[in-house]
């Protein structure tokens, strides 16, 4: 019951600040799970994949919500969609073995390196310049979608950390940038969530992903991701992207000296 109650209460923190800052939930998640999967007694050596296979699960089913909202509103790019997808794919099936050749320390310290990154755009908010040219073409478009399916599932995150500002540096609109960034964080999951199942299948000892674990994450978020996206427009997000931007640092530290 405690274990529930836990998992329960990981899913509505998550979904609450995924919600509020339109980023996925692996920032919390892989850290959190690690610790939890510490706490189940789980050999060390496996417990930060285990985090980021579980993880990735969960944004896939936490994606479809997501992905539904921003189609209804026409704020998912098709055409841009259409050459990404198809890259993030490659990246993230990539990056999910690349993670199993590595050590858990290692993925610790690669996730570490690069939630320091993110938190430096979420505080500094880096603006792309008036003069970057528009011009989105599948030359741009297809490394690009490598590099954050690579990213995005080695540490188990949706993608839109990486995706919106991307984005946005070629002006296009905050509302399309996030809205196809959701959509591309369901390709990038659904990638990464198979490689991890198809890499490991038929191996008893490394079944990754801890679905009990996933269902209770993905009920806890459903209620608590929409509070979240609610309360962008009400609440004081400056000061609370700079709180939560020294959390996701705290989180990933800890993670990285504890395994």
């Amino acid at each position: 019951m405690l274990s529930a109650v836990l998992l329960l209460l990981l899913g509505l923190v998550m979904g609450f600040f995924a919600g509020l800052f339109g980023i996925g939930g692996g920032a919390i998640m892989v850290p959190a799970l690690s610790a939890y999967f510490l706490w189940q007694g789980m050999p060390e050596s496996q417990v930060v994949h285990m985090a980021l296979a579980t993880s990735l699960s969960v944004i896939l089913f936490n994606s479809l919500i997501s992905v539904r909202t921003h189609l209804k509103h026409q704020a998912v790019i098709g055409r841009l969609l259409w050459h990404l997808a198809p890259a993030v794919i490659l990246g993230s099936a990539v990056a999910s073995w690349l993670a199993l050749q590595l050590s858990g320390q290692t993925v610790a310290l690669v996730f570490l390196t690069l939630m320091v990154l993110i938190a430096l755009q979420m505080v500094f908010d880096f603006k792309p310049k008036q003069d970057r040219p528009t011009a989105l073409t599948a030359l741009r478009l297809w490394p690009a979608g490598l590099v954050i399916g690579l990213l995005s599932a080695l540490i188990a995150i949706g993608g839109g950390s990486l995706t919106v500002p991307y984005l946005h540096w070629y002006r296009i609109t905050m509302q399309k940038a996030i809205g196809t960034a959701a959509a591309l964080g369901f390709f990038i999951a659904l990638s990464g969530t198979l490689s991890y199942l198809i890499l490991t299948w038929g191996n008893q000892n490394e079944r990754y992903i801890y679905w009990p674990a996933t269902l209770i994450i993905v009920a806890g978020a459903f209620f608590s991701t929409r509070v979240g996206a609610n309360l962008t427009h009400r609440l004081p997000t400056g000061h609370l992207r700079i709180g939560f931007a020294v959390l996701i640092i705290l989180l990933a530290v800890r993670m990285y000296l504890s395994v």
